[in-house]
């Protein structure tokens, strides 16, 4: 996957984003242009095209017929499936979840899924060494993901299904938080011991 951008918006739905929906972002990064283009006027400055934000719609599912009514075209060779530009001058890329590949680079975007992508995001967070640093962070992000799910008034089944899958992780992470306080303990404590022996 190319990560080669300057600055960005992102709108990430829950649930798959809606034609409306999608038309309601690329019109926030329409306004802001405006907003940039209007600061640039009056500060005398040419604005850069290659400086303006892209807009990176992150969606679990869409359909085909939203694809093609927006005229979204894939770039496989770069970014691989999943990820759909719109016409260059809207800076704009609608990111389908479902379709993107299994690796571990596009991890956390499927984390953000639905069912059984997320299912299976999941089980890979699980089974990556506990020495890799995506795992520890993307267990703390998914260990507040489980608390505000659970937290919430209006939980569907899928919710349910995911705070069952994440429970696991909590504890998991929880146990590990512990290990490590008990090292940093043990640490501070032996350094302490040797500077008053100095």
């Amino acid at each position: 996957m190319n990560t080669n951008c300057q600055s960005f918006l992102n709108s990430r739905f829950r649930n798959p984003a809606k034609v409306t929906e999608i038309c309601n972002c690329i019109l926030k990064l329409l306004e802001l242009r405006g907003e940039l283009q209007r600061e640039a006027n009056r500060n005398q400055e040419r604005l850069l095209e290659e400086k303006l934000p892209k807009l990176w719609i992150i969606t679990p599912t869409v359909s085909e017929s939203i694809i093609r009514g927006f005229r979204g075209i894939l770039d496989e060779e770069n970014w691989g499936s999943g990820v759909y530009f719109l016409a260059d001058h809207l800076r704009t890329a609608i990111v389908a979840i479902h379709q993107l590949p299994r690796t571990e680079e596009t991890l956390w975007l499927r984390l953000l899924g639905r069912g059984r992508v997320q299912e299976q995001a999941i089980d890979e967070l699980q089974k990556l060494p506990r020495s890799n640093s995506l795992r520890s962070i993307a267990l703390r992000l998914v260990t507040n993901l489980n608390a505000n799910l659970q937290t919430s008034e209006n939980i569907d089944e899928d919710d349910r299904r995911l705070i069952m899958k994440l429970s696991p992780l909590y504890v998991q992470w929880e146990q590990e938080a512990q290990k490590q306080g008990q090292r940093m303990i043990v640490e501070n404590s032996s350094v302490a011991k040797l500077t008053r022996e100095e």
